[in-house]
């Protein structure tokens, strides 16, 4: 099959190195200069998308993605149908359990810290915590009284282990005793420890929910309202303000929303920086296909004598420029995905473990490595415009008078 005149053309100009060793350079270092762009910033996104999506399910999977507080039960058998009610209307919505959280202090003999509190029901609890227990047993702890579980930092901080008794004092509710003001308070046996991995260890402890209902002063009726994906929280917080006897709709990003902020607004920037990289390589092929231009003025012009329109010749640079883009691009997006895959055993073969044992989270996107590989040959379309307008303003009869 015959190729188009502008790519045929084009083509054997890429291919074209005889007498242009300066030229070859210039081209071979804006190839290169693409590749390595988009194959570190395929790197760098899958990475950091990795951690991003580790850091949402080792906190997420604690805290819960939304608190739906309604109507007492007493208040009428409303708030009885609501959780049925909402997983009916929402299929991402993946459990609805009823659900207490409040701030407390807890005291062990040693030292005391601030918690939050976290009544639950045993029976539906999120995988991930269940799955996060270390030590004791979460059917053992539902059938007792009076036991809680703590995060392994918090364990940690006030030194206690399995079976010893922690204090918790909740600063609301309290009553004036001869001797003064005295807050509400219980002794508990810890049960067990978890642990996340991440900074919810050092302040979440979890309660039976009738123990803490039983603790707090007056426990409003609320539910903890588990989602598939923990950022559609913001899209789900007006159909659950609409159900009838919701009286208010707490999101997870009110308490954790700044970090996942900041985690979006290093991978922007990290994605800014290194497309930079791409852009400056990309518009090296500026200065190539310019000195290209320069060195073909006698070949444009007999082109343009014989018949070749502006638009063609236009394309036939365009080609050129193009395919230097194309060949950087495709091939830094293919090795930068090969890394992605490879790169905790490449880092192990190093000796570059961050931690024994301990892997760098990897998560590949493949519309995301599509829009990287595409975003480095828009730069390079935008590179080869002026090149080739300068091109089409050859004038042959300037360029062949003297011929």
């Amino acid at each position: 099959m015959q190729l188009p005149i502008p790519l045929y053309i084009g083509l054997r100009y890429s291919q074209s190195r005889k007498g242009h060793a300066f030229l070859s350079f210039i081209t071979l270092f804006s190839v290169t200069g693409i590749f390595l762009g988009v194959m570190a910033l395929t790197l760098v996104s899958s990475v950091m998308n990795g951690f991003e999506a580790d850091l949402k399910r080792r906190i997420l999977g604690v805290l819960p993605h939304l608190v739906v507080s309604t109507e007492n039960v007493a208040a009428g058998a409303t708030s009885q149908d609501w959780p049925a009610v909402l997983l009916q209307q929402d299929p991402t919505i993946l459990q609805v359990s009823p659900f207490l959280q409040t701030e407390a202090l807890i005291q062990s003999s040693k030292q005391l810290s601030g918690t939050l509190l976290q009544g639950v029901d045993v029976n539906q609890l999120p995988q991930f915590l269940q799955s996060s227990l270390q030590i004791g047993d979460w059917q053992e702890f539902g059938a007792a009284s009076y036991q809680v579980m703590l995060g392994s930092a918090l364990a940690d901080k006030l030194r206690v282990d399995v079976g010893q008794k922690v204090r918790l004092l909740l600063p609301s509710g309290g009553s004036y005793t001869p001797m003064g003001w005295m807050p509400r308070q219980r002794v508990f046996t810890v049960a067990g420890i978890f642990q996340s991995g991440s900074e919810v260890d050092k302040v979440v402890a979890v309660l039976r929910l009738k123990d803490l209902q039983r603790l707090s002063p007056a426990p409003q009726q609320s539910w903890r309202v588990s989602l598939a994906e923990p950022f559609d929280s913001p899209r789900l917080t007006p159909l659950l303000e609409s159900v009838a006897g919701v009286t208010k709709v707490v999101d997870w990003r009110q308490t954790h929303g700044k970090l996942f902020s900041a985690v979006a607004m290093e991978k922007a920037m990290m994605w800014l920086m290194l497309m930079l990289i791409v852009a400056v390589a990309a518009f090296n092929i500026v200065s190539a296909l310019v000195m290209m231009v320069t060195e073909k003025q006698r070949e444009v012009a007999i082109l343009k004598t014989q018949g070749m329109t502006n638009r063609q010749l236009f394309l036939v640079f365009a080609v050129q420029g193009m395919s230097h883009g194309v060949v950087g691009a495709v091939s830094g997006g293919i090795v930068g995905l090969i890394l992605c895959y490879q790169l905790n055993a490449i880092l192990a073969l190093l000796g570059l473990q961050l931690l024994p044992g301990i892997e760098l989270p990897v998560e590949v996107q493949p519309l995301q490595v599509l829009s990287i590989v595409l975003a480095a040959l828009a730069l390079t379309a935008a590179a080869v415009v002026y090149p080739a307008w300068r091109a089409v303003q050859i004038e042959p009869a300037e360029i062949l008078r003297d011929e």
